[in-house]
């Protein structure tokens, strides 16, 4: 089910960035949809900071997914 909701987040048009909250207490930002990859056969989403970092989390310690609010411009769209 996460995962779903995760693929959804990254086709909503417009992109709305959002965060990964994971078990440990990270928090991974998620700033464009092709930083993202959500395989359907993984058991996990490989997540790439804009710097180039590449973090590989487990769907099942993912605990939250935290959008955030639409910006001025998109919320008039």
């Amino acid at each position: 089910m996460m995962k779903e909701r995760i693929r959804a987040l990254l086709s909503a048009s417009p992109f709305t960035p959002f965060s990964i909250h994971t078990a440990d207490g990270k928090s991974l930002r998620v700033v464009h949809p092709d930083f993202v990859l959500a395989a359907s056969e993984a058991p996990h989403v490989v997540v790439e900071e804009p710097t180039g970092r590449i973090h590989t989390v487990n769907i099942i310690l993912i605990t939250s997914l935290e959008e955030e609010p639409a910006s001025p411009s998109q919320a008039a769209q």
